[in-house]
């Protein structure tokens, strides 16, 4: 598998033992964290790591995930993640983080667009889905401008930080 990917402004590097300190203080950090749910413990953030870590599959039940940096500067950017979820049709699930200094810069967008056409030659994916609560207006604009469409809205389907949320549903068939 191909461990790095490039655009014009990006690389997305496959997840390595080194990007332990920026993966711990993306997902210790309550503000990242506030749409996607509370922030972690070392403890759970180590045992997610080492699992993204293991060689990646389609039939993996583990995350594929890319750290995003910039292409001039290599500055990290954030995260892009897929996990198959349904093999007819081969449909994977995406998701991503921004750090707070790059985001508006449209790096989500960019680096989605290069993970679904990435993902659809190398692997066959067929559909790319998506979740985000419905209060998170940044995340739902990179959706829609990456081509996803919102399928559904569920409402209250999510507890994040004791709060039910409502759940937006995307998806794009390649």
């Amino acid at each position: 598998m191909n461990e790095q990917l490039f655009s014009a402004h990006l690389t997305l590097s496959k997840l390595a033992p080194t990007d332990w300190e920026l993966i711990r203080s993306i997902c210790s950090n309550p503000a990242l964290m506030q749409h996607i749910g509370a922030a972690m413990s070392e403890e759970e953030i180590r045992r997610n790591f080492e699992k993204e870590l293991a060689p990646w599959s389609l039939d993996s039940t583990h995350w594929l995930t890319w750290i995003i940096r910039e292409a001039a500067t290599s500055s990290d950017v954030g995260l892009m993640s897929l996990c198959t979820r349904r093999r007819e049709p081969l449909t994977a699930e995406a998701g991503f983080i921004i750090v707070e200094a790059h985001k508006g810069k449209g790096y989500a967008t960019e680096a989605l667009q290069l993970v679904f056409d990435f993902a659809a030659s190398t692997y066959g994916f067929k559909v790319f889905t998506a979740v985000c609560s419905e209060e998170h207006a940044a995340s739902r604009r990179v959706l829609e401008k990456a081509g996803m469409k919102l399928d559904k809205i569920v409402p209250e389907n999510t507890e994040i930080a004791g709060k039910l949320v409502n759940d937006c549903f995307y998806s794009l068939e390649k």
